[in-house]
């Protein structure tokens, strides 16, 4: 081989070589981490509608039951429960029906809405604190969540509407042979039977209880008395319950008992039900068309 060919391979070989060179001198990628860091989790303050609020209820009063503890967090979330009531039209509760709303017919044939907290100030859902502060709040108003094995905020499928009111006047074989005295006993019977509304026990097992602090606003409390509303009818006819009954509405935030939590449960003994209720800061109370949602009457007691 010639000096001048030699001369010219060596420069050749050298650029060729550079690439790998090169890529040989270069730093070594980050291997990718085994367990990748997790994103982090956001944290919604979700609003507890009547299905959360019946979840936490029931897990504190089986936490009770098992005697075990439980710390769920509940204080300081905001609540819009919606519990429906009238399903079937009007009912006669059986003794006070404090805490529960309903749906009753006046003697002037209108409608009434209502519902009169229940006074738990000194029931022993509400525990005394260990520092003297027993008068923090003024007043404990109950309300009762009807139906608890139910998450539904509106009235069943399966509940009986209200049905029209048949003639009271007997057909032809009640009265046939009956002497005038007999037929009009049976005409009194038969007029009691269709005006008499069915009666219920509902369960008070879970519910809200509404509180005041000591020294707090009075604007738009009703000192216990109950909230009304009342519905008339047109041209002097007497209204008929709405098909999808009615609603009562309570919003506000959970703030804590004495022992710290927004829940406080008792139980009777092993073989009862522990009633539980949660502490509420009530905002707003609302009485509603149980089918539209639509807005019949309201108040903001703080």
């Amino acid at each position: 081989m010639s000096i001048t060919t030699t001369r010219l391979a060596a420069p050749l070989a050298l650029a060729a070589a550079l690439p790998f060179l090169t890529w040989c001198q270069r730093p070594p990628e980050p291997a990718a981490p085994a367990n990748p860091a997790p994103s982090p989790t956001v944290v919604l303050d979700s609003t507890l509608n009547r299905a959360a609020l019946l979840a936490a209820l029931t897990e504190a009063g089986t936490a009770l039951a098992d005697g075990q503890t439980r710390d769920a967090a509940l204080t300081g979330r905001t609540v819009s429960v919606r519990l429906p009531f009238g399903c079937g039209g009007e009912t006669n509760v059986v003794g006070e029906a404090g805490g529960l709303p309903r749906l009753a017919r006046n003697e002037d044939g209108s409608l009434t809405l209502t519902v009169t907290p229940e006074d738990l100030s000194a029931s022993a859902l509400v525990p005394a604190t260990r520092e003297g502060a027993v008068d923090k709040w003024e007043a404990v108003e109950g309300f009762w969540i009807a139906r608890p094995w139910s998450s539904l905020d509106v009235c069943p499928t399966s509940a009986a509407q209200p049905a029209s009111a048949p003639d009271p006047t007997p057909s032809p074989a009640q009265t046939a042979d009956k002497t005038p005295a007999e037929g009009k006993t049976l005409e009194a019977k038969t007029v009691e039977t269709v005006a008499s509304p069915p009666v219920v026990q509902p369960e008070r097992s879970v519910g809200l209880a509404a509180v005041f602090e000591t020294g707090g606003s009075r604007l738009g409390r009703r000192q216990g008395q109950a909230y009304v509303h009342v519905i008339r009818g047109e041209k002097g006819v007497a209204p008929t319950p709405a098909p999808g009954g009615y609603a009562l509405r309570l919003e506000g935030r959970l703030t804590a008992f004495a022992d710290g939590k927004a829940v406080h449960c008792v139980q009777k003994d092993a073989e009862s039900r522990p009633v539980c209720v949660a502490a509420l800061r009530l905002d707003r109370l609302a009485f509603e068309d149980g089918a539209t949602g639509a807005l019949l009457s309201e108040w903001r007691p703080r």
